[in-house]
């Protein structure tokens, strides 16, 4: 019976700094550690090895293109994002750590004001 849930459970998966720079496609473990750090990836040490988890590492490559999907469909980005994430864990991480961040981009857009209004703004700067 464990040996089942050890099979289906793959949120808590590790992979090493060597594995985590092929993922990322950088050439040395340096770089890999910089860009975890950057990231934000605690690394946890074990005898003779350091080691991450996966999920945290797939939420970071995922970020960019969720990112872009968020800015392309405001109110669908879920939606689109679920239909293509291999990993349901992955999806749940990513949603929920991008919705707590503040975004850089507004996602609403200005719109022009009339003449009116307008005067008023001038007025109030003066």
């Amino acid at each position: 019976m464990s040996e089942d849930f050890i099979n289906i459970s793959r949120s808590l998966d590790t992979i090493t700094l060597p594995q985590v720079a092929e993922k990322i496609n950088v050439k040395d473990i340096d770089s890999a550690k910089k860009w975890l750090n950057d990231k934000g990836i605690r690394i946890h040490d074990f005898p003779k090895t350091k080691y991450v988890y996966q999920i945290e590492v797939d939420s970071e490559i995922d970020k960019p293109f969720v990112q872009l999907l968020r800015n392309k469909y405001p109110d669908k980005w879920k939606d689109h994002y679920r239909d293509v994430v291999k990993d349901i864990a992955v999806y749940n991480l990513t949603v929920k750590l991008l919705e707590n961040e503040v975004s850089p981009i507004p996602r609403v857009k200005c719109s022009k004001i009339n003449k009116k209004d307008q005067e008023r703004y001038k007025k109030l700067l003066e």
